[in-house]
């Protein structure tokens, strides 16, 4: 596992034991897998991750849960903030993609010539 449920219970208070937080972490961290393959459980962006995954999991299910520490209730729509984060990190594992230009030749002799 990525992260723990006490690490967890800093970002959000619920009355699920920890035991129902970490299946929940389970299921983030297969969706983190599925995105972005196996990931070492060193890296502490990839723990951030998780939390935030199943935070936002256990407060979808739980409405009632409060978002606390750095993720304050009255800082706005937690559930918004939560959701730009994790898009924000997940960003950085996403490797860049470059499409082909439409771009077609131009033919400068017939550009500017007038149609009859």
């Amino acid at each position: 596992m990525y992260s723990t449920a006490t690490e967890v219970r800093t970002i959000i208070h619920t009355s699920l034991t920890d035991a129902m937080i970490e299946n929940i972490i389970e299921l983030s961290d297969t969706e983190i897998d599925k995105r972005l393959g196996p990931q070492d459980a060193s890296d502490k962006v990839i723990k951030k991750l998780s939390i935030l995954t199943t935070a936002r999991t256990i407060k979808q299910r739980q409405p009632d849960s409060v978002a606390v520490g750095e993720y304050k209730e009255t800082a706005g729509d937690i559930q918004t903030t939560w959701s730009q984060e994790i898009t924000a990190l997940l960003r950085l594992y996403t490797p860049s993609t470059v499409a082909a230009s439409t771009y077609q030749h131009v033919d400068e002799e017939r550009r500017y010539v007038k149609k009859p």
